[in-house]
């Protein structure tokens, strides 16, 4: 008899183990297929993405306003700029090493501000007042303290797809 409840003692410990670890195995599949699903979508997303900043310039010497042209070589439009990240890194009339993550304006650019101008969208033939693909987006950007004369700049754009592209400036 002792050995009969010990064999089952042992089958018994045996099943529940066994549909424990099935279990454990089966939610981290499910949970590994969400995932993947979920990455294939944002990569799908950003297949169709690219941008390309073809100039960028300081204005007036020793000043703080920088103008950036970015063409959107990708598929994607961008419709809301506000979703849109612009990061500048200069040398100030101190000689301090200044990065600044720019807050979007619709306006007009003050301290530390970027807009799009009035003519920011070229050729804005297809969705009015939006960046579509095959544009240039104007970025006009107000930095404060001002960039110091003489010295070079990096400017970051990035998209709400998470696309980005980056460029040096050199202030005359």
């Amino acid at each position: 008899m002792g050995i009969l409840v010990a064999g089952i003692l042992v089958i018994t410990t045996f099943l529940v183990a066994s549909s424990l670890m099935f279990g454990t195995i089966l939610n981290g599949t499910v949970e590994q297929t969400q995932a993947l699903k979920e990455l294939a979508a944002i990569n799908k997303r950003l297949t169709g993405s690219a941008l390309n900043i073809t100039s960028a310039a300081v204005d007036t010497p020793g000043g703080g306003d920088v103008t950036v042209v970015v063409d959107n070589t990708g598929s994607e439009s961008v419709f809301d700029f506000a979703d849109m990240d612009v990061i500048i890194q200069y040398t100030d009339l101190s000689g301090d090493t200044t990065l600044t993550y720019l807050d979007f304006n619709a306006s007009t650019a003050g301290a530390n501000e970027w807009t799009v101008p009035v003519t920011g969208v070229q050729p804005d033939s297809f969705n009015p007042n939006a960046w579509d693909s095959d544009e240039a987006l104007t970025i006009d950007i107000q930095v404060e303290p001002k960039i110091k004369k003489g010295t070079s700049a990096h400017v970051v754009v990035g998209t709400p797809q998470g696309v980005a592209d980056q460029s040096d400036l050199t202030n005359p």
